[in-house]
């Protein structure tokens, strides 16, 4: 496990980008004595910056997580957090902001590689001094990676300003207030030309590889383009996770959605036969996640079904006639830090989960459709 360390806030008495340049330089500059006397050697790096926007009440959460991401990916993170009472000294108008840095010891004998972390809070009616602050910050030449951090959907004007240079966006649509207003805000930020990360999506990546390889041997291939039925559970905060997922295999299967039909929807295949794709919510330990997924045939079933402990995935296909083939995977711990991480493999946009996305869309417009008899 790779050794963090996080040095002691330092608490800045003028809050403005010189001051806290000034700061970090202070900072950076009693490391470097410490290593001169026989401390630790350490390396300052910066691969991107990280703008994190979330509220103040979830400050030492969100240094939790880019600690821990600063040892995969260093990187200047920027955290601006709007203090909604939690800090009843904070009057109107006055910001409050601290420097500290993330140290990660990749590789005994190596120097320890650390990035920095700049945090503001700001009350309401200083929030709108927060862009400016951002942007006089931003380490030059690198992308800059804004998370949004807060559990209702994008709309903040901060957002709006900083858009023009974002490189890539970080949300969670499956922790957002409603399912259908935060897909629909990750569309029009997309729409927008906002490369999207969304963690929801991140989550899935365990289940599309099993589902896909559940179809690698000669005869379950046969079987993929004659699929009849598509039933998917998920626990009580679950529908995001199961709405995107629907979405890809209808696009990478080039599915049409035809109707409505009881409580699920028909699709039409190439072919021009029918595909019923139903959702089942059910009682899971984890309550935002996917139970099972189950893909069926006339003469076949291939299921892919988390365990109750929830650390592993289990893949079985069966086929009429042969020998059922059945397989356990690791499900790694979704780490939110991991999650950034992967997103941050792609530069841009993400072309499988934003028509994922549309076509998750389009199933919910047509599941609020009166059935169809």
């Amino acid at each position: 496990m790779t050794d963090i360390t996080t040095t002691p806030s330092v608490v800045l008495t003028q809050v403005d980008a010189s001051a806290i340049e000034r700061e970090l330089a202070r900072l950076w500059s009693t490391a470097t004595e410490a290593e001169h006397a026989g401390g630790a050697a350490l390396m300052r790096a910066c691969l991107f910056n990280f703008v994190v926007l979330t509220d103040a009440a979830h400050i030492a959460t969100m240094t939790a997580i880019v600690a821990r991401l600063t040892a995969l990916r260093p990187n200047r993170a920027l955290v601006a957090a709007l203090s909604r009472g939690e800090k009843p000294a904070i009057s109107a108008q006055r910001l409050e902001a601290w420097v500290q840095a993330h140290c990660a010891l990749i590789a005994p004998g190596q120097p320890q590689v650390c990035g920095e972390q700049i945090t503001i809070i700001a009350p309401h009616d200083a929030w709108a001094h927060i862009p400016g602050i951002v942007l006089s910050l931003l380490e030059p030449d690198v992308p800059v990676i804004i998370w949004w951090g807060f559990d209702q959907i994008p709309g903040d004007p901060t957002l709006t300003q900083l858009q023009s240079i974002i490189d890539r966006l970080i949300l969670d649509t499956a922790r957002m207030d409603g399912v259908t207003a935060a897909l629909r805000a990750a569309q029009t930020l997309i729409a927008a030309d906002v490369a999207i990360g969304d963690l929801a999506w991140g989550r899935l990546t365990a289940w599309r590889e099993q589902i896909a390889q559940l179809f690698d041997a000669p005869p379950a291939l046969q079987r993929l383009w004659s699929l009849e039925r598509i039933v998917i559970e998920h626990g009580a905060r679950g529908a995001t996770a199961a709405l995107l997922l629907a979405g890809w295999l209808a696009t990478r299967l080039n599915w049409r959605i035809t109707e409505r039909r009881g409580t699920g929807v028909a699709l039409t295949r190439s072919d021009g036969s029918d595909v019923l794709l139903e959702f089942d919510r059910v009682e899971t330990a984890s309550a935002d996640s996917l139970a099972s997924v189950a893909l069926l045939t006339a003469d076949s079933r291939f299921t892919v079904t988390r365990s109750v402990s929830g650390d592993h995935l289990t893949a079985c296909a069966m086929i009429d006639g042969l020998t059922p083939v059945k397989r356990a995977v690791h499900l790694p711990p979704l780490d939110t830090a991991a999650l950034i991480a992967d997103e941050l493999r792609l530069a841009q946009h993400d072309p499988i989960y934003e028509a994922a996305l549309r076509q998750a869309l389009d199933l919910m417009e047509c599941l609020a459709m009166p059935t169809i008899e």
